[in-house]
């Protein structure tokens, strides 16, 4: 019995000494894990007053109206090209001009033979003298007879004979005249004149050659206006109208831009292709663009599209998923900028521009526009001062010439 009753103390003293070390422990790790806890707040806030906002440039949300545009490839060909034939048939004495020489309207171009045209105007020349001779001797012999018939020597026959014989004579000259006219006519008809301005690219002909009033002896070309041939999809062929501005880029000309207008669209479209003709337009008046240059058109198409919110392509970020965002700027209750992220998609480009769709954007908001690589939600940050899309827009463009 006594045994028992000291196992029994022995037992409860050692139980009384577990719980007091239990109860020692629990104590001592909430300490711990308290102390943990003030460690690491203050170890953010030392981290939060080491790391100010970082500093970004806004740019402003802007609502545009973008025109919907086409971009089109076509080839530069000339406004006008002629293969002149001679008017007369005859021998070629002169080419006054080569492949290459650029002529004014009006050039004399190569002239023919026109000897045998000169002496029959010099006879027809003659028969008009002879037929006004004969008109002043028929006018004077009616103006002697209407003298005589005041004292009733001559009969009113003779008198009608003598003003029908004027009118006879009259007519003659004019016959005459209208003779001298054409071969003069046929002389200038020896002579070939430039229709137009332009440059003279082809000739088939040289001096002492026959030719006939149908064979091509030059070829010109007008260069003062230069027309592009481009194609069109089927889909854009009935949004493009005659008056259309054109802006035209040549690839032979690369720093310079072209302004043109749309002056046809032909319904004879490619069966293979389902593309279009376009035919543009566009004035070259120091000749710098050549037939035959490859050429990259954009035209306007309508009607114009309704107004969009747009930013500078810089703003939206890529993600790896494929998804695009942009950092919406906002103020807080104390005044400091937050940044977060808007998912968005993105429609038409123009330029730097492009347009945006997202919850909560709309015109005047602001967007990070640099430093928004590795920004976090709800981060703060010193924005420096915000750009419109237009400005940035144009700055780039600016650069971009510089």
């Amino acid at each position: 019995m006594k045994l028992n009753a000291l196992v029994s103390a022995m037992s409860l003293n050692a139980a009384a000494t577990s719980s007091s070390a239990i109860k020692a422990h629990s104590k001592f790790g909430i300490r711990l894990s308290i102390a943990l806890l003030m460690l690491v707040l203050s170890t953010t806030a030392v981290r939060a007053q080491n790391n100010p906002p970082t500093a970004v440039t806004l740019a402003v949300v802007q609502a545009q109206t973008l025109i919907n545009q086409a971009q089109l490839l076509g080839t530069s060909e000339s406004h006008r090209a002629s293969s002149l034939s001679a008017r007369v048939a005859g021998i070629v004495t002169q080419v006054l001009v080569d492949v290459g020489q650029e002529v004014e309207q009006g050039d004399v171009l190569l002239t023919l033979d026109d000897e045998l045209a000169r002496l029959d105007l010099e006879a027809a020349q003659a028969r008009v003298s002879e037929a006004e001779a004969r008109v002043r001797d028929a006018i004077r012999v009616r103006n002697e007879l209407r003298r005589l018939q005041q004292g009733k020597h001559v009969s009113q026959t003779e008198i009608d004979s003598a003003i029908a014989q004027v009118e006879i004579s009259q007519a003659a000259l004019r016959g005459s005249r209208a003779e001298v006219a054409r071969l003069e006519e046929v002389i200038r008809r020896h002579q070939l004149p430039a229709p137009y301005a332009g440059m003279v690219v082809n000739k088939n002909v040289e001096a002492g050659q026959w030719v006939d009033r149908d064979d091509a002896t030059l070829v010109l070309m007008s260069l003062d206006t230069i027309r592009v041939r481009a194609t069109v999809s089927q889909r854009d062929f009935a949004l493009i109208g005659n008056g259309l501005s054109a802006q035209v880029r040549f690839d032979a000309l690369p720093e310079q831009l072209f302004t043109g207008r749309v002056v046809a669209r032909v319904a004879a479209g490619d069966a293979r292709t389902r593309t279009f003709p376009v035919l543009i337009d566009l004035p070259n008046p120091d000749h710098s663009v050549a037939p035959g240059m490859s050429a990259r058109v954009r035209v306007g198409l309508s009607p114009a599209a309704k107004p969009v919110l747009v930013v500078p392509r810089d703003a939206v970020i890529i993600k790896s998923d494929g998804t695009r965002q942009v950092w919406h700027v906002s103020q807080d209750d104390q005044g400091d900028y937050i940044a977060r992220p808007v998912q968005v998609e993105t429609g038409q480009a123009k330029g730097e521009l492009i347009a945006v769709q997202g919850v909560g954007l709309s015109d005047g908001d602001k967007v990070v526009l640099l430093g928004n690589e590795n920004l976090k939600a709800g981060q703060k940050i010193m924005p420096a001062q915000a750009v419109s899309a237009k400005d940035q827009a144009d700055a780039m463009v600016t650069g971009g010439a510089n």
